[in-house]
């Protein structure tokens, strides 16, 4: 990011998206549904996409090994705005489902798609790892 005006944009949007997630997972927790929307309050205790994991230490392993590959990404240079946004989708989607895991012990998910539950948080880790995957750093 070229300057502190860009930090704090995308500082807040970080909180933004954690916002929403949270606020999204809260409403269906006291309502338990989505109004019209095809939702279902579901508590995941698994890990991503419900896959199981044998030990409860491999979410914190995952958590570190996450921070860390975010961090030596930011770090490089020659990254266009849509892979900064990428770097605050994945980080605000993973910290906020690794935060309410530490809390609750489990994740709400709540939208119905094809293959499963999610929540919003999955949808900005995924749309992260999409503009990772086909946008190019720019050349200098």
């Amino acid at each position: 990011m070229k300057n502190i005006k860009d930090k704090l944009i995308f500082a807040l949007m970080f909180f933004l998206f954690v916002l929403v997630d949270q606020a999204s997972k809260l409403w269906v927790i006291q309502h338990g549904s989505c109004g019209e929307l095809a939702c279902s309050y579901f508590k995941n205790d698994n890990f991503a996409f419900s896959l199981k994991v044998a030990h409860p230490i491999a979410y914190f392993i995952y958590a570190i090994l996450l921070a860390a590959l975010i961090v030596w990404f930011a770090k490089k240079k020659n990254k266009t705005t849509l892979i900064n946004l990428s770097f605050v989708l994945i980080l605000s989607g993973a910290l906020s489902n690794i935060g309410e895991r530490l809390v609750r012990g489990y994740v709400v998910d709540f939208i119905k798609i094809h293959t499963g539950v999610l929540n919003f948080a999955d949808f900005f880790i995924i749309a992260g790892i999409l503009i990772l995957v086909f946008e190019k750093p720019t050349q200098n």
